[in-house]
């Protein structure tokens, strides 16, 4: 508590807000969805999350889980249709 308050003594309302950096860094670039969509646009077999965690395991040494994976597509797919 008082770290907090002498955040606000010093900086003022930006002192309580969290500093950049915070929080793991992603495992994943942006090259691997590039990768993964082109994968799935090109091949004429269809994936599932489990089968995409594994092909980005195999392939970009990239280790994601498939749940990981499902949310991310599907964050993607509705930017992409907004």
């Amino acid at each position: 508590m008082r770290q907090t308050i002498r955040r606000w003594q010093q900086a003022g309302l930006g002192g309580l807000w969290d500093a950049p950096g915070r929080g793991i860094k992603p495992k994943w670039q942006e090259a691997d969805w590039v990768y993964l969509e082109q994968c799935l646009q090109q091949e004429p077999r269809t994936y599932n999350s489990k089968q995409l965690a594994h092909k980005l395991a195999q392939e970009r040494q990239v280790e994601l889980s498939a749940d990981r994976i499902r949310r991310i597509l599907k964050k993607t797919r509705t930017a992409k249709l907004a």
